[in-house]
């Protein structure tokens, strides 16, 4: 469901620290949206391939990150999932938080479709969840989510 589109300068950051970043923006996004986690994409690109500009000037150190996520939130949930953020990826890359940019996009759950299906509508997650097949649902009961604890 979110995927969270993470655009850095080359070689910013080691393996270790990208996993730290993932981890961090996936933990904050299921603390500001009671999403599972495993619903949480973290996409980390530091291709040498591409150059940033602002104002016609490259940007060094400047880190993009871009959401798509299932739309219901708060105003007061999304800013505050921005700034945890933006404070954990400044944090693990040592940049001026002034340099990361975050843009949250908010998507109908009905213009999804994720695992197969299309995802359901806000107060629909158990019934979306107790339709999904027997294997699918094992699945996600590993990554530990089940028809008792599911929120989206």
């Amino acid at each position: 469901m979110p995927t969270y589109y993470c655009n850095l300068p080359q070689n910013l950051i080691n393996e270790t620290e990208k996993l730290k970043m993932a981890n961090a923006i996936t933990r904050r996004h299921t603390e500001a949206t009671g999403a599972p986690s495993w619903f949480v994409q973290v996409i980390i690109e530091d291709d040498c391939h591409h150059s940033r500009y602002l104002g016609g000037m490259e940007a060094k150190e400047h880190i993009w990150i871009r959401a798509d996520i299932r739309a219901g939130r708060s105003k007061a949930q999304l800013h505050q999932l921005m700034l945890n953020i933006k404070d954990d990826v400044a944090k693990i890359t040592g940049v001026n938080p002034v340099e990361i940019w975050i843009y949250l996009n908010n998507i109908e759950a009905d213009n999804m479709l994720e695992y197969g299906h299309v995802l359901p509508l806000p107060g629909q997650e158990s019934m979306w969840f107790e339709a999904l097949p027997i294997e699918l649902q094992a699945r996600l009961e590993k990554l530990g989510i089940n028809h008792n604890n599911f929120t989206l």
